[in-house]
């Protein structure tokens, strides 16, 4: 007997390798939300410091010209973290892209190895469907050699 061969095999694999790309990509896209977000927060503590030494620094007394600075610096991180946020949504908009990608991929190489299990089934049914036939066939041809050996 012959080893099933799936004719659709070379494809199946291709499916598995493009899977295998779109899982990559959302892996580097959700990286690259965590950077984002993990960017945000190291702004916040930035921030959060710089106030906490402003106001230190006015408790002691400082001149206009170094309180100007620390409100423009402020208002920097601040700045900095709303482009950050809004750096982050696009990053989300990107992964939910690539998230929806997989999934495509995903169902498309499932599809197709689901084929290839109901192809190699009804293969292994048609063989042993076979196999029953011949054995049915066999003891056909013996018991017409016992009965023939018995008119003889």
């Amino acid at each position: 007997m012959k080893k099933f061969q799936f004719r659709l095999q070379s494809l199946l694999k291709y499916k598995r390798h493009l899977e295998q790309a779109a899982k990559q990509d959302m892996a580097k896209a959700v990286a690259d939300v965590l950077a984002c977000e993990q960017r945000i927060t190291q702004l916040q503590q930035e921030r959060i410091s710089a106030t906490d030494q402003l106001d230190i620094l006015v408790e002691k007394g400082i001149g206009a010209g170094q309180f100007n600075r620390y409100r423009q610096f402020i208002t920097a991180i601040d700045q900095t973290i709303i482009l950050e946020r809004n750096k982050k949504t696009e990053l989300a908009k990107i992964l939910d892209a690539k998230r929806e990608i997989l999934k495509q991929k995903t169902i498309e190489k499932k599809s197709l190895e689901r084929l290839r299990e109901k192809q190699e089934r009804e293969y292994a049914h048609e063989m042993l469907r076979d196999e029953q036939k011949d054995l049915d066939e066999i003891a056909s041809l013996k018991t017409a050699r016992e009965v023939n050996n018995e008119y003889s």
